[in-house]
């Protein structure tokens, strides 16, 4: 058990720790407004595949459809269908705004989605039955694979056109490595059948859960990557590309927060109740002086390495201003992957409603923050998103504590 724990972090952290790296040499090295193109369709190749993910490896949690359903294969391929469709049509139709780049070989906007979303099944089986070391080695060579494709673009800039090609085609292969390994390590069972029949059956054995779990991807998979289409449109290619710069940090500490929580998430409710209790409001002053003073540390480090681009913002004051956003931004994040988990097990109503205010405000924000700050009011939206839900949750927490204490 120990040890599929620590394949699940190592899998959240090292391949987040790789996709930073590749962002800020990205940004240090390539052609911006190219750069912010390309991630802005690398995007909607997300939007995409979650707007069509039914949540298959979740769905193969649920013990009456496992029993049922050896295989939900079938499953991933309406989502291959549905997101190759979907994918191609919207870049096509969003290209010639100049949001987004187009890659060289046009068929690749198929064969993309398809080896990603064939892989959706695989994910689940691999969790479920010892997989999670398999996992790991995927995601963190796909990792490096976004590291290799930087450098290769940036030693050879004659290959620079096919940045796009690239990163579509280290997020087919990741699907396509993990459905490899789902059919190296299954046992020979029988396989449920496929077609409309099989989809029927799924859908009346578990239509509940088929139905959550699919709103769990579209909404809150989907709006993790379409607020960098936002801040293309917004922001423009150039401005994107340095949101994206950003949101490495935020991704960071969004893997290393859902990691830590998912460790810590049985005794995470027993420690805030032991905080509350024992910490003055002298020692949570010095805590928050502490955090205040690291913050300060992070951007001043920041800004003298010239971690990103930031001279195009202007003033030294307004770079730093940015990047203490950031970096405020990433450990309000990180507070709130802690304190969800906790929030979850007390009430899962209180956090769909609150997942579902972090979603919204943030997008929201984003777009009204843009237009009026720029690529700064986008770095201070997930301030002020984040903040909210952490208040929320905590709010949340405090109650519980309360009516536990009281009982």
């Amino acid at each position: 058990m120990r040890k599929d724990w620590v394949y699940v972090m190592l899998g959240s952290a090292l391949p987040a720790a790789s996709n930073f790296v590749a962002v800020v040499y990205a940004l240090r090295y390539l052609d911006a407004a190219w750069l912010g193109r390309s991630y802005a369709l690398l995007a909607l190749f997300f939007v995409s595949i979650d707007i069509f993910n039914f949540g298959s490896a979740r769905l193969y949690s649920v013990t009456k459809i496992r029993e049922r359903f050896p295989s939900l294969l079938f499953l991933d391929t309406v989502s291959a269908a549905g997101s190759a469709l979907f994918f191609s049509i919207a870049a096509w139709a969003m290209s010639g705004s100049g949001a987004i780049a187009l890659p060289q070989i046009l068929p690749m906007l198929i064969i993309a989605p398809v080896g990603y979303a064939t892989s959706h099944f695989a994910l689940g089986y691999l969790r479920l039955n010892g997989g999670n070391g398999a996992i790991c080695a995927v995601s963190t060579v796909s990792a490096l694979f976004r590291c290799a494709v930087v450098w290769l673009i940036a030693t050879h800039p004659s290959w620079s056109l096919y940045l796009p090609d690239l990163l579509l085609l280290v997020e087919g292969s990741y699907g396509t490595m993990l459905l490899c390994a789902y059919l190296l390590s299954r046992k020979h069972e029988a396989t449920a059948s496929a077609g409309p029949a099989a989809l029927r059956q799924l859908a009346s054995l578990g239509g509940k859960e088929l139905i959550s779990s699919w709103y769990s991807n579209a909404i809150f998979s989907g709006a993790k990557h379409i607020d960098i289409i936002i801040a293309a449109m917004l922001l423009g290619p150039a401005g994107a590309a340095l949101y994206r710069g950003a949101k490495s940090v935020h991704n960071l500490a969004f893997n290393f927060g859902q990691a830590l929580a998912l460790v810590l998430h049985a005794r995470m409710l027993g420690w805030f109740t032991d905080f509350r209790r024992h910490v003055s409001r002298m020692s949570m002053l010095g805590l928050a002086i502490a955090a205040v003073a690291l913050l300060a540390l992070a951007t001043f480090s920041a800004f003298k390495i010239k971690l990103f681009p930031t001279a195009s913002l202007g003033a030294p004051a307004r770079q730093c201003l940015f990047l203490l956003l950031i970096f405020t931004g990433a450990a309000l994040m990180f507070a709130c992957r802690l304190t969800s988990i906790t929030v979850f097990s007390i009430s899962k109503r209180t956090f769909v409603i609150l997942s579902t205010l972090e979603v919204g405000a943030s997008l929201a924000l984003l777009s009204c923050l843009c237009l009026v700050f720029g690529v700064v009011g986008a770095a201070l939206s997930v301030v002020v998103s984040c903040g909210s839900v952490l208040f929320a949750s905590l709010i949340v927490l405090k109650r519980s504590m309360h009516v536990t204490g009281s009982q």
